[in-house]
């Protein structure tokens, strides 16, 4: 349980905390009533309806290959190294003898994590994945903005295909004007981020059992990736995580206010 969190600022809208379990900044969000979805483009974001969510804090930025480090070193969960046909793990394996991350990317995002690896550390941490709906009103505000610092996109405000990185890039590389006005960073491009709410259509039902974390079925990834172009990079692309872990995967956690 948190205990008396230290705030990082006066403003009330940049309104954060340090959380004890994992020592990461934390953004207060306030609730409210948001447009969620569109009318246009992907069907498997249509249509826009309006949402209710009430407070919750969320990660600035999502867990970090070195944040990840004090996770498997504390649990001796398993760590991220892999050989498979299907991706290229390569740069993102962690070495295994010392169990540690790749050189030089200690503030990279974690990346060949799965639903169950972030649900651990989050369990570890005395936090929760967000819901889809939570991640949408993190990144799109209460007005349902496209992109997190506004309506339309802009080349070299987050990491995409557009940039050309080819790869994951540090946390904060793209700071402060491609974050969202409370602060949060990332939110769009780096890394999808896992969500606790299974891939259901829309409208979004937080009560039809796609929240339940017993539920089987494919959990929602958010936010687009480095891979990504300008027609998948927006606040309200949604992907399914039918696969294990991906090069392009990460997560952060949130926690409600009464926690």
């Amino acid at each position: 349980m948190m205990q008396d969190p230290s705030v990082m600022s006066d403003d009330t809208s940049m309104s954060a905390i340090v959380w004890p379990a994992d020592g990461k900044e934390m953004v207060f969000v306030p609730g409210g009533t948001f447009p969620m979805g569109g009318n246009d483009g992907s069907p498997e974001h249509q249509p826009e309806h309006q949402m209710h969510v009430a407070d919750f804090y969320i990660d600035r930025w999502s867990v970090t290959n070195a944040e990840y480090k004090r996770f498997v070193d504390a649990t001796n969960h398993p760590i991220p190294n892999y050989d498979v046909s299907w991706c290229d793990t390569r740069d993102y394996n962690w070495d295994p003898e010392p169990r540690m991350f790749p050189d030089g990317k200690a503030d990279h995002p974690v990346v060949l994590v799965t639903w169950e690896d972030a649900m651990a550390y989050a369990a570890w941490a005395e936090k929760r994945l967000p819901t889809e709906a939570e991640w949408e009103r993190a990144a799109r505000g209460l007005d349902g903005r496209r992109y997190p610092w506004g309506s339309e996109f802009v080349s070299g405000l987050c990491n995409c295909k557009e940039v050309g990185l080819g790869g994951t890039s540090p946390i904060g590389q793209f700071s402060p004007e491609g974050d969202t006005p409370e602060g949060l960073v990332d939110m769009l491009g780096n890394v999808w981020e896992w969500t606790n709410s299974l891939f259901r259509p829309y409208p979004y039902d937080p009560d039809d059992g796609r929240e339940s974390r017993q539920a089987r079925g494919f959990r929602v990834l958010r936010g687009a990736s480095w891979i990504n172009d300008a027609n998948v990079v927006h606040c309200l692309s949604r992907l399914d995580g039918d696969f294990q872990f991906y090069n392009n995967v990460g997560f952060r956690c949130a926690v409600s206010p009464e926690q």
